[in-house]
């Protein structure tokens, strides 16, 4: 909070050389940058879906639809917003750690490109990802309805942990999240929500967001965020005022 917000490129602070690399015994790169193109392949499928979004919601004869998206839509958001939070260098070395207090005779090697396999690939090997940590964290997100907050103004901040969760309900038997929000663009954001708590005309839909909603937004983005937070325009007074409370 400290620092003058200025523009700066995203791949000066959010990138980090070989982070999904296999490597054998040797220390060379095992069938190089898998794990990396089976992403590529997600990400551009939900890229995609959040483009055909942004032109609905530009639309007003989709602002009033039901059944924005189709199935296959919400696969690839949900396949990729459980995979940024499993890509990442911190998750990836608690995993590390994880197996070599669990497992002494296990090499860092090893330890690494299991936590790899386990938390990051999807579709690399089939048979593989059926039993792995992702897979399993996938399902968390399934009985959600989807809803598509729409603000006014390009209002909307994010952060480098984008996903904003819920806890979940007492009681709940598929350990789903309370709610789930991720913002798409500086106008846009996901909901997810339990479908038994939506009524038919509330899912699948866009809704205007309101003041308060564009707030408790940005309290919770702040309050996720890692390190940085990210704003199409320079944030106000207000929005400052708001993150800070938030991060105390």
């Amino acid at each position: 909070m400290n620092q003058i917000p200025v523009p700066v490129n995203v791949k000066s602070i959010c990138a980090e050389d070989n982070l999904y690399e296999l490597r054998g015994k040797d220390g060379s790169f095992i069938t190089q940058n898998v794990i990396e193109k089976t992403f590529g392949k997600i990400e551009e499928k939900t890229s995609n879906v959040i483009k055909s979004i942004i032109e609905k919601s530009q639309k007003e004869e989709c602002l009033n639809c039901a059944n924005i998206l189709s199935d296959d839509d919400k696969s690839y958001l949900i396949i990729f917003m459980t995979a940024l939070k499993f890509r990442t260098p911190d998750i990836i070395n608690d995993g590390i750690k994880f197996l070599k207090k669990t497992n002494s005779t296990i090499s860092d090697r090893e330890a690494r490109n299991f936590t790899l396999l386990n938390l990051l690939p999807l579709g690399a090997d089939i048979e593989w990802d059926e039993n792995t940590i992702i897979r399993t964290a996938i399902e968390r997100y399934s009985g959600m309805a989807f809803q598509i907050g729409v603000a006014s103004d390009d209002l909307i901040i994010t952060s480098d942990r984008p996903i904003i969760e819920w806890a979940p309900f007492e009681n709940e038997l598929y350990n789903r999240p309370g709610g789930v929000a991720f913002p798409l663009t500086s106008r846009l954001v996901l909901y997810l929500c339990p479908f038994e708590l939506c009524q038919p005309f509330q899912r699948n839909c866009f809704f205007k967001l309101n003041d308060e909603q564009i707030r408790d937004i940005q309290t919770n983005v702040a309050i996720f965020a890692k390190r940085w937070i990210f704003s199409r325009n320079p944030l106000t007074e207000e929005q400052l005022t708001i993150i800070k409370k938030a991060r105390s």
